[in-house]
């Protein structure tokens, strides 16, 4: 997921969960939550966020804000203002209206209040139970914060762990580390129903149940293309978000879209980083006529667990389907000097080779600030994969990125 508000929701569910295990280090503290004052800060962070977007916006002498709500007709792009329809000027045009939650299609749901990542990060103050449903990073981040800040909760998912996409061992990772600081997981939740009781909300499966105050959908974000009437304007779709070509180029003319708004293969990279950096790339392709390519090969992707997720390029399912021989190696952080001094029992870094070229074809990292230390895993995917660069820096000691390159060197001697 990524987004501040919720880094910081993340952020004083480490604080908390820190002076819980400070016996560890001998030291002796009782960490007391205020549901109120976490959440508080979390909304002036967004108030703090969204102030700050649009004073640039409005200072900016080169920009016209218009507020409304944007839709395509058959004549052009209009906005419906308060005062009604207004044309907006015949100018290129680029989509950009990001995502919103999914809501599965659970039996029973229309009966329950549920909230979604959404309503959480606006709540006044922290219930005493939750049940998350959902195995993606929303999922993980907020079954793991809101635990940490002491609200009961119970993780529920169809599959046998969360974070598919990052493999197995991550996935199985975060599972123990959230099994073992208190939160009720539950896997393999097939045919689940939902219903009001008397606490607030009862989710059943097969085989289960559990019933808490909240509900908190967590099944993944979709387009939000609300409104849009992308396909009265002669916008395709593609898998529910827009179709592009490889220069962001949508099927209608002087238009193109970025980040979470695009449909496609596209849909596995919903993170503000890729919207950041696409913005200014399809902003030169459609003003100056560039033909900048939108290549996500050597995309990060991070979850903000603790600890973090962190993956780039091919896991070992993808390498073989695309014709690869992979080499997958895994390196254990907790036998890096700096990871036992921190007390770090958890934690890992896989890398993926080709074995025909030892070239690196994709790589995963579990471990404190797993996202801080994946971007010298992303650069050698921009030269083919080539890992000499990365083999001849010098590593500080003590340091978690060791991990990186210990892991790699390891990885390249197996090839021989």
């Amino acid at each position: 997921m990524g987004c501040i508000p919720t880094k910081a929701l993340v952020r004083a569910a480490e604080i908390a969960h820190g002076a819980h295990i400070g016996a560890e280090f001998g030291i002796d503290v009782t960490a007391r939550v205020d549901g109120v004052r976490v959440m508080d800060r979390v909304r002036r962070i967004i108030e703090h966020g969204n102030r700050f977007y649009e004073t640039a916006i409005a200072d900016d002498p080169g920009l016209g804000l218009v507020r409304g709500r944007a839709r395509f007709t058959a004549d052009g792009l209009v906005a419906d203002m308060a005062e009604g329809a207004h044309p907006l000027p015949d100018a290129p045009v680029v989509i950009a209206t990001g995502a919103r939650p999914v809501r599965p299609p659970i039996p029973g749901l229309a009966d329950v209040q549920a909230v979604t990542s959404d309503e959480v990060l606006r709540w006044r103050d922290l219930p005493a139970s939750l049940i998350v449903i959902g195995a993606g990073a929303i999922g993980a981040e907020l079954a793991q914060a809101l635990g940490r800040l002491g609200v009961a909760v119970t993780w529920v998912m169809r599959g046998p762990r969360p974070l598919r996409g990052d493999g197995a061992e991550a996935g199985e990772t975060i599972l123990r580390v959230a099994s073992a600081e208190g939160v009720r997981v539950v896997t393999g939740a097939h045919d689940m129903r939902v219903e009001p009781c008397r606490s607030g909300v009862r989710v059943q499966w097969e085989g289960g149940e559990a019933e808490a105050a909240h509900l908190l959908l967590a099944a993944g974000r979709e387009p939000n293309l609300e409104g849009l009437d992308a396909e009265a304007g002669g916008v395709e779709l593609d898998r529910g978000g827009i179709r592009v070509d490889a220069q962001g180029r949508t099927t209608r003319a002087r238009t193109w879209a970025i980040g979470d708004a695009v449909g496609g293969a596209h849909l596995a990279y919903q993170f503000t980083h890729v919207a950041t950096w696409e913005g200014p790339l399809v902003a030169e392709n459609c003003i100056a006529g560039r033909e900048h390519v939108m290549d996500h090969a050597a995309m990060p992707r991070v979850t903000f667990t603790d600890p973090e997720v962190a993956s780039v390029g091919l896991n070992e399912a993808t390498a073989l389907e695309r014709g690869h021989d992979p080499l997958v190696h895994v390196k254990l952080v907790r036998e890096i000097g700096k990871a036992r001094a921190l007390g770090v029992t958890e934690g890992l870094v896989k890398i993926v080779l080709d074995r025909a070229t030892g070239h690196l074809l994709g790589a995963t990292i579990v471990a404190p600030h797993a996202g801080d230390m994946l971007p010298e895993l992303t650069m050698p995917l921009h030269d083919g994969g080539d890992l000499r660069t990365l083999l001849a820096t010098v590593h500080p000691h003590p340091t978690l990125s060791e991990a990186v390159k210990v892991a790699v060197r390891e990885a390249v001697a197996r090839i021989g």
